[in-house]
């Protein structure tokens, strides 16, 4: 299965999340191409725009799918997270070893995550279903239970060893931001809710915020302080630290290196090898029978010499343009708890429509004036990920049900051709007087994506529009 998300990140960036499950493991690649269709006045192009600067645009990262756990069953006092936190604790309090604190660290940190992912997606169906009071209060309940079980665990191993207990802080304290940030989020849905019983449910969730919020101060956690902006300032900066920290158990470490290299290195020297031997035909000939004429030799062979350079110039365009439907810019190594688990590649390149598919051309929905001007220039990106599901189960305890790529478009440098964010525009108002109206000025730049897994294939197409100012909206069409 494949779902896709999109979001404005900031005023000049966009993320698209793709998500490929494979619940019956029976595909190891996947693939995501993206045509990314500028119109020629931001002169965006071959020349102007380059790889190196599409890569410094392009922050691309790709992570495991978080384990999908209801809250209730997150709640269990023989949950599956509980059971591989308390195995991790003991295995390193029995035989204390660099690869056993990192075990424990990695069970801290998918904890913490399974709870974001299932307190989210949860609060989320809440606020969205009709209000039943007893949902309502079973989710209270089990956030409780989840955050409870955790502490007692931490209780009951930090006070023999410092460095354990430090790394459960830092679970323990974004553990208690989540539950704090998602109940004043109920909160606010809670207090719209005009139906008998809600009132029980208001001053719940109120006692779950207060109790937090002093659980914080009484552990010294950092917390947003009212009419405080440069501690609650600091408190932002290093929840999302947190965060980071947290979610890592979960993101893959990339080492990456130029692609096809070695094949480039060869078809180049079989090209200078090419230039050599048609230089050489041409030149020896004429050695032979005209040995006696020194100074027309030299003109032969600097004749010669001009057409090797020549020719080796034309194989070299020629092998490379072939190398670069073969092969991409870049491939990483994806690693995970230490070992070598997802193989990437990635390439970009400028294509007209020619080289477009027709298929991406019919989802990208160009109107009869925008066929006829040809207006834009196209951006292919290509991305494949290959995962390697035997040294994947060997480190990950977790049921692996796919990947999630997500990738992050920065357009702040597609803004330096844009005109002013808005137009002045004169015309004849009702009362036939001249009016003058602001209108704004938008740049539509729209974004084609291929999805495949195994025999499955989709494509989504988004269009951004923005103008000097950044992004206005992302939607799909």
């Amino acid at each position: 299965m494949i779902q896709v998300q999109t979001s404005i990140h900031d005023r000049f960036s966009v993320e698209f999340k793709i998500n490929f499950t494979d619940k019956e493991q029976q595909h190891q690649l996947f693939k995501m191409n993206s045509w990314v269709f500028v119109p020629n006045s931001l002169n965006i192009n071959a020349s102007t725009y380059s790889k190196e600067q599409f890569y410094r645009d392009v922050k691309s990262n790709v992570r495991l799918k978080t384990p999908q756990f209801s809250l209730q069953q997150l709640a269990d006092a023989e949950a599956t997270t509980v059971r591989y936190l308390n195995a991790a604790v003991q295995k390193y309090t029995s035989v204390p070893s660099p690869a056993g604190f990192q075990d424990l660290e990695f069970h801290i940190k998918m904890y913490v995550a399974i709870y974001k992912s299932a307190l989210r997606d949860e609060t989320k169906t809440l606020q969205k279903n009709d209000f039943n009071p007893d949902r309502w209060k079973a989710h209270l309940a089990a956030m409780r239970r989840v955050v409870r079980h955790y502490r007692e665990i931490m209780r009951n191993n930090s006070e023999n060893s410092s460095d354990i207990a430090s790394i459960f802080q830092y679970g323990d304290e974004y553990l208690s931001h989540l539950t704090e940030l998602y109940a004043v989020r109920l909160l606010r849905s809670a207090i719209t809710i005009s139906v008998d019983g809600i009132e029980d449910i208001v001053l719940d969730i109120k006692k779950l915020i207060s109790e937090e919020h002093q659980y914080k101060i009484d552990q010294e956690y950092a917390h947003f302080a009212a009419n405080n902006v440069a501690e609650s300032r600091d408190m932002f900066q290093h929840q999302n630290m947190l965060k980071k920290y947290i979610e890592s158990a979960l993101y893959l470490k990339t080492d990456s290196q130029p692609d096809g290299m070695a094949a480039q290195e060869i078809t180049l020297s079989f090209a200078a090898g090419l230039a050599m031997l048609v230089s050489m035909l041409i030149a020896l000939p004429f050695q032979k029978y005209l040995g006696q004429y020194p100074v027309l030799i030299f003109i032969i062979l600097v004749v010669a010499y001009m057409f090797k350079d020549r020719i080796k110039e034309y194989a070299r365009r020629r092998f490379a343009y072939r190398l670069k439907s073969r092969f991409f810019d870049l491939k990483n190594k994806i690693f995970f708890r230490g070992k070598e688990v997802v193989h990437i590649k990635e390439g970009v390149d400028f294509i007209d429509d020619k080289k477009t598919p027709d298929e991406v051309l019919r989802v990208r929905r160009r109107s009869d004036l925008e066929n006829r001007i040809s207006l834009e220039q196209i951006v292919l990106y290509r991305k494949q990920v290959k995962v390697d599901e035997e040294a994947l189960r060997q480190s990950y305890e977790y049921r692996y049900d796919g990947i999630n790529d997500i990738t992050r478009l920065h357009l702040q440098y597609f803004t330096g051709k844009m005109d002013d964010p808005e137009a002045n525009v004169s015309m004849l108002g009702k009362d036939g007087e001249l009016t003058t109206m602001e209108i704004p000025r938008v740049y539509n730049i729209h974004v084609v994506l291929q999805c495949v897994v195994g025999e499955m294939m989709e494509y989504h197409c988004f269009r951004l529009m923005m103008n000097r100012n950044g992004i206005l909206e992302c939607v799909e069409i």
